[in-house]
């Protein structure tokens, strides 16, 4: 069966229509979801069993999306690390976005990832041995300042 031009070109308009509407609310799908996710932060903690007469390793982990550019984040990260006496700073590489530091009782780094030109990731993670959830809490509130001093809205996840 022979399809006249002008029928192929007009079913092909309209299968990229279809395909073009389809596209279009996925993108909207991802971008709603995405809007959800941004500022909210997010946090986990594990602990092993106390050794023999020590204690067990822990970590926690937190991260937020924000919309701001990922170099602006990583150099309020840095500023906010060299501003605490209480953390020396071991690692940096700046072509990763990625520090790591210690306190002297727990070593933990920060990596910032670019999810667009101004949407980033930033990832905060502490191993320490002792007592897990107050570690947790004190990441959150970093995250919390390093989100205030770019302007941007972050809160607690809450579940």
């Amino acid at each position: 069966m022979h399809i006249p031009t002008s029928r192929r070109s007009i079913r092909a308009a309209l299968v990229g229509a279809v395909l073009v509407t389809a596209c279009g609310a996925a993108a909207a799908q991802w971008i709603f979801l995405a809007r959800h996710a941004i500022g909210r932060i997010e946090q986990m903690q594990q602990s092993s069993p106390a050794a023999t007469g020590g204690v067990g390793a822990s970590y926690d982990v937190a991260t937020v999306i924000v919309e701001v550019e990922p170099d602006k984040v990583f150099a309020a990260v840095l500023r906010r690390l060299s501003a605490n006496p209480e953390v020396k700073v071991t690692h940096t590489d700046a072509a990763k976005r990625s520090v790591e530091f210690s306190d002297g009782k727990q070593i933990g780094g920060i990596q910032v990832s670019a999810l667009g030109d101004k949407l980033s990731q930033l990832l905060v993670s502490t191993a320490h041995p002792g007592v897990p959830g107050a570690v947790t809490s004190k990441l959150v509130d970093r995250i919390l300042a390093v989100c205030k001093e770019l302007g941007v809205t972050c809160e607690r996840s809450s579940g």
